[in-house]
């Protein structure tokens, strides 16, 4: 139990130690609602015979730099050796200021779980894939396109300014760890993962230019009362060089009983970070109808602490299917006796 407790004390402080050059990773607002995203021992981490996830996120819509990220991903349990595993398979698109930028990623994602007692776990989760990454400068207006006889940038003019190469890819590596305890009216789940372990080559220049590892770490803590009704805060923080960021706020639920409708809740959270201040405002709603979870959300981009701009703003969308476990919990048979 104290090694198990070790491990992640030491993964912890790795993490939260870590700093590096400023690069963003694709992340979501909603990141409960993106499990495998979050962490790759989230791979399994649910009850029943296999799970379906989409995501999307827009942000900017009212500008010339939108950003769109769509991800999909499925996974399921399984028992080897009466031991619990799980697999699963990610598929993420993103594309940055109107698909000058684009990426394309799929991953494999593995997870094993440890019972520690009647009531707790540790899972362990692995993802390796292949990331590929296109640039295109059909929507930008580059400095030799400037028109001298219009006084404007003319973006159909040709130019000089092309990289070395319009595309490239690389294989990519990431692992995380999570414990999690149920009691039925106390619930908690603690985890830590790291992304890009391997240090990937990422450069349109043929230049070496490691991608640098990003750190994260989550939590949340949830109370059922008697009347179904629940409480959940929720954290996350993530490290990228010199960039952080923390995401904090709670979700107030009610789950229904004999009713086709399971669970209904709403949240807020607040995003910004320990090198910066307020960034946004994010509300949410979610609602569960029989296996089916849909959620939204939508953050309201905070540039002063009287002003909000909501060409940044930001909008997500989740759709959840989850079978239900036809494991039997029950092994006996009742029969009659004469």
């Amino acid at each position: 139990m104290k090694s198990i407790y070790k491990i992640i004390g030491i993964a912890f402080i790795l993490m939260c130690n870590y700093s590096a050059a400023y690069t963003q990773d694709i992340h979501f607002s909603n990141f409960y609602n993106a499990p495998l995203i979050i962490n790759p021992a989230n791979t399994g981490n649910y009850i029943g015979n296999w799970r379906l996830i989409s995501n999307y996120r827009t942000q900017g819509s009212s500008s010339s730099d939108e950003y769109k990220t769509t991800t999909l991903a499925f996974d399921m349990p399984f028992y080897y050796y009466k031991q619990m595993g799980s697999v699963g398979l990610i598929y993420i698109n993103d594309n940055s200021a109107n698909n000058t930028l684009s990426t394309n990623k799929v991953f494999l994602s593995l997870a094993h779980f440890i019972k520690i007692s009647s009531k707790s776990y540790l899972h362990m989760g692995f993802q390796f894939g292949y990331v590929h990454k296109n640039f295109s400068n059909g929507n930008l207006s580059l400095p030799d396109q400037f028109d001298m006889a219009s006084g404007y940038f003319n973006p159909d003019l040709p130019t000089q300014e092309i990289g070395e190469k319009q595309s490239f890819g690389y294989l990519d590596m990431n692992w995380g760890l999570i414990w999690s305890r149920k009691s039925g009216v106390f619930n908690s789940e603690i985890g830590v993962a790291m992304f890009h372990f391997n240090r990937p080559s990422e450069s349109f220049n043929n230049l070496n230019n490691a991608l640098p590892a990003r750190y994260l770490s989550h939590a949340y803590f949830e109370i059922n009362f008697k009347n179904k009704l629940y409480i959940k805060p929720k954290l996350l923080l993530t490290y990228q060089n010199k960039a952080d960021e923390m995401l904090i706020g709670q979700d107030i639920g009610f789950r229904f009983k004999d009713s086709s409708f399971k669970d209904l809740n709403v949240g807020l959270f607040y995003r910004g970070g320990f090198s910066q201040n307020l960034n946004a405002m994010i509300a949410k709603m979610g609602l569960q109808y029989k296996s089916c979870n849909i959620s939204v959300c939508y953050d309201f981009e905070i540039t002063n602490k009287s002003t909000s701009t909501f060409s940044k703003s930001a909008f997500e969308l989740s759709l959840q299917y989850t079978r239900p476990s036809t494991t039997l919990k029950n092994r006996t048979i009742p029969c009659e006796t004469f």
